[in-house]
Parts: C-alpha cells; sequence; structure tokens
C-alpha cells in the first residue's frame, strides 16, 4: 500500500506559500472542500492567530508518489508544559497537531478520496518512524470511520497508544428549502411562533433596519461597528471577544478583507441607527461553484436588548441568504447544539483521536486523567445509588425550567441563544439603568451605513416585511 510513497517536510510559514497552488489544488479535489485548509487560510492564521508565535512552530509534510506530489499535511510542532514547574524543573513535552486547530471545522489532511487512504497511512508511518522527540499527536476535530482517524488507530502498537477524546460535535443545516418562507414552515410550531413574536416586538421596538453586506468592500465598511458591538456583548471581557487580542481583531480583519480564503458576508440589525445584532459568515462559493456551503463565524449581538431576539433573527436571515446563496449547507460550527437543533441542524460527531508514545511526560499525564475520571465516575455512581428517588436530579428538566445555558469558553460560536431577559418589575429597571452610552456605536453604525459601494442590500421596515415570512405588525 505504502511503496513508492516518500514523505518531506518544510518548516514554517515559508512552505505553506510555496506550495500554496498544490494546497488548492487538492483541496478542490477532496470530497468536501474546505476553506479552513485553503492556502490562504492557513496562512492568514499562522500569521495572524494569537494562540502560537508566527515561523516557529510550522510544519507542511508532503507526501509523494514517485515525483507527482498527491497529499499534504499542515501541521504544527510545539513545546508544551505537561505538568507543573518544581523550581527550576519545567515538565515540557512536544505535540504534534494540525496547524489550524481552533475557530474552524474539520482540520486534516488534502488528498484526492481515491488517495486519502494511503496519504493518511503513509503520513502516521512517517511520524512514527522518523520523527523523534515527540510525545503526542494529535488531528482535532475527526469525524470516527476516516482515512485519518483508522490510520492513527492502526498506528497502535507497544510502542504507541492511540484515544479519542469527545469533543463538541459540529452542527449544520443542509439546506433542502426553495425559500426563506419554506424552511421556516419546517421548524417547529413553538419555534416559528417565538421568532415571530420577538420580531414584532423588535419592530415595535423602533426604527430597525437590516443590512445585508456581501464582499471584502462591503463587510469590512461594517467591521469596526460590529467589533464595538462585541464590547457590548455578552462576550466582552472574555475568551470569546473577538478583540481579546489585538492579533485576533487582525486575524477577522484579513478574513473580512477576503484575503483568508473565505468570501465573507455580514448580517446586521440596525435599530434607531445603532448596530444591535451582527453575523460574520464566511462562504467557499468562488473555490467550489457546484458545492458550496457558508459558515458562520461569529455573532454578537447588544446584551442590554437580549429581550429583543435579534440572535433568533440574525440566523433567520442567514438561511434566508444561504437558500438565495444556492449554498448545499449552513453550518453552524461547534458548540450549543441543543439549541441549534431547534433550527434543524444536524450533529457531525467528531473527537480529537490522538496517539501517544507510551513512553512520553505526555502518556504519563493521560493516564493520570483518565485514572482521576474513573474515580471520579465510580463515586458519582456510588452517590447515585445512595440517592432516593425523591431527591433524584433531573438536569434536563432544570435546563427547560431555567431557560438557555450560559455560553461557555473561547470556541463560543455563531449561533449561541438569545438571553431570556424579564421586561417586567426590577428587572427591567435594572437593565434600564444598565444600558450602555451609544454616542460611538452610533457615529460607527452611521459610518457603516454611509457605504454605498457594491455588496450592500439594506431592508426597511416595508422591505423587511416582504423579505420576512411572517408578518412584523
Amino acid at each position: 500500500m505504502l511503496s513508492g510513497l516518500s514523505v518531506t517536510s518544510i518548516a514554517g510559514v515559508v512552505g505553506v506559500e510555496r506550495y500554496a497552488a498544490h494546497i488548492d489544488r487538492l483541496n478542490a479535489l477532496s470530497s468536501r472542500c474546505n476553506p479552513f485548509l485553503s492556502a490562504a487560510f492557513l496562512r492568514c492564521y499562522a500569521l495572524r492567530a494569537e494562540y502560537h508565535v508566527p515561523g516557529s512552530e510550522e510544519r507542511l509534510y508532503l507526501i509523494w508518489e514517485g515525483e507527482r506530489l498527491i497529499g499534504i499535511a499542515p501541521l504544527r510542532r510545539s513545546i508544551e508544559s505537561v505538568g507543573p514547574s518544581v523550581g527550576p524543573l519545567h515538565w515540557q513535552g512536544v505535540r504534534i497537531g494540525v496547524l489550524a486547530p481552533l475557530d474552524t471545522e474539520r482540520p486534516g489532511i488534502l488528498a484526492a478520496p481515491e488517495d486519502e487512504a494511503r496519504v493518511a497511512a503513509m503520513l502516521i508511518n512517517h511520524v512514527c518512524t522518523r520523527e523523534r522527540g515527540w510525545g503526542l499527536l494529535e488531528f482535532a476535530g475527526q469525524l470516527p470511520g476516516t482515512p485519518l482517524y483508522e490510520a492513527m488507530h492502526a498506528a497502535e502498537n507497544g510502542t504507541f497508544r492511540a484515544r479519542d477524546i469527545p469533543v463538541e460535535p459540529y452542527t449544520e443545516i443542509a439546506v433542502v428549502w426553495g425559500d426563506q418562507a419554506a424552511y421556516f414552515r419546517a421548524l417547529a410550531k413553538k419555534m416559528r411562533s417565538n421568532i415571530s413574536r420577538q420580531a414584532r416586538r423588535l419592530f415595535a421596538h423602533g426604527q430597525v433596519e437590516i443590512v445585508l453586506a456581501e464582499g471584502p468592500r462591503a463587510v469590512t465598511a461594517w467591521f469596526e461597528a460590529y467589533c464595538d458591538l462585541d464590547s457590548r456583548s455578552w462576550k466582552n471581557g472574555t475568551d470569546s471577544s473577538i478583540q481579546r487580542h489585538p492579533r485576533r481583531v487582525r486575524f477577522y480583519q484579513e478574513i473580512v478583507a477576503g484575503r483568508a480564503g473565505l468570501e465573507p458576508s455580514f448580517i446586521g440589525i440596525v435599530l434607531d441607527g445603532v448596530l444591535l445584532a451582527g453575523l460574520l459568515n464566511g462562504s467557499n462559493t468562488t473555490a467550489v461553484p457546484d458545492r458550496h456551503g457558508t459558515w458562520c463565524l461569529e455573532m454578537a449581538y447588544d446584551e442590554s436588548r437580549a429581550d429583543l431576539g435579534p440572535g433568533q433573527l440574525l440566523l433567520l436571515l442567514a438561511m434566508g441568504e444561504a437558500i438565495r446563496r444556492g449554498d448545499r449547507f449552513l453550518s453552524f460550527m461547534q458548540n450549543f447544539a441543543y439549541y441549534k437543533q431547534r433550527w434543524g441542524a444536524t450533529q457531525v460527531p467528531v473527537v480529537n483521536v490522538q496517539l501517544l508514545r507510551r513512553a512520553s511526560l505526555h502518556n504519563v499525564r493521560a493516564t493520570i486523567g483518565e485514572w482521576s475520571k474513573k474515580v471520579a465516575a465510580k463515586r458519582a455512581a456510588k452517590l447515585a445509588a445512595m440517592t432516593t428517588p425523591g431527591e433524584a436530579a433531573d438536569p434536563a428538566g432544570a435546563a427547560e425550567r431555567v431557560g438557555p445555558a450560559e455560553p461557555m469558553g473561547a470556541a463560543a460560536h455563531a449561533g449561541a441563544p438569545d438571553r431570556a431577559v424579564s421586561d417586567t418589575g426590577s428587572a427591567a429597571a435594572e437593565r434600564s439603568r444598565a444600558l450602555p452610552d451609544l454616542t460611538r456605536a452610533r457615529a460607527l453604525t452611521a459610518a457603516a451605513l454611509a457605504f454605498d459601494g457594491p455588496g450592500i442590500r439594506r431592508l426597511d421596515r416595508h422591505q423587511a416585511a416582504i423579505y420576512l415570512p411572517f408578518p412584523i405588525e
């Protein structure tokens, strides 16, 4: 199977730049052309994402059949802490993983479908037999049963062991409806009622305008206003904020400018001259005109107006635009799968598949972690056995009673539920007192609205009433 194959590697971002055309060629041949594996995105991620220092860890592995390049694996070799430091002693180990593991979808290797199995096997064989000094090889976000997943597990022996780490599933909606109204009718009755009721409340609250922007110039015009909106959302001050690091802001500036392998689009809701909610999207329409999709990348809404349900309206508008473009799917990325299922999203179960060198600090840490989880599980089972039926917990029922969970962690992507806020009594008074100063937000929104170049559609109340699949009065 591996006869006639060989592997070479190039360190640094220069490898991505030198083999950019080959990366995009193989990506286009793959069963699912992935914009997060495009040369432009990989380069942007390597240079702009704040997680790593550019130029020191990137490794581009090239799999050859004779002189023909049949596979590429964009990876990263990094040194990480694997235990607490003791004085001058630092417990560290080498991890090899995908180049762009976070804020992406299905990272992996590039190869034509007919070559994928042997490319994966050759890559893993090379790393296990030729690469030295590493303790952990990990491919994040992998579908079980795929060639890369199988190659990782097939490498298990006396030197290495494989394991799967469950992670949040990806969620996406297959676009099978002819128009937005048909999609809306396919939602559950309660869901339709909630969306339309809150939208009517929004339109009754003031002057509403919907902004639909496509293309680098049009989306860039709204980027600064979106960053200001992010500072008024629940994300402010958390690891989910687009402004959590200057390099992250720069990373998204590259995306909206169309220099990161994604064709940008933006959906905004303006209330009384201020951006109330916004959704940044990316698609691969140009790369694969016959099988493209759209990914929801970042969403934010003004937390002081959460009771108006702007997030729900954004997601409905996103599906309407996906249908208009002829997308095959609309991806909600990861997190909040329970909520996204209400929109018709299918869960795509994935794992982080790992290969651990048995004689490594990484394996020691992993073994301790596995043992600790088993002990905790036994304790929980023992406690549950001692609990009387009347005292039994009802997490599902509790979730229904208290409403959607708070978004958690740095990987909280678009599609997070609006947080319910009471509009009566002291809660309403407290929210009114907490309303932010909108002077800067109003100026930034006005500047964005002043852009009248190509790619912008603006829907006033009358036009929105025609566009939306329910009455707004």
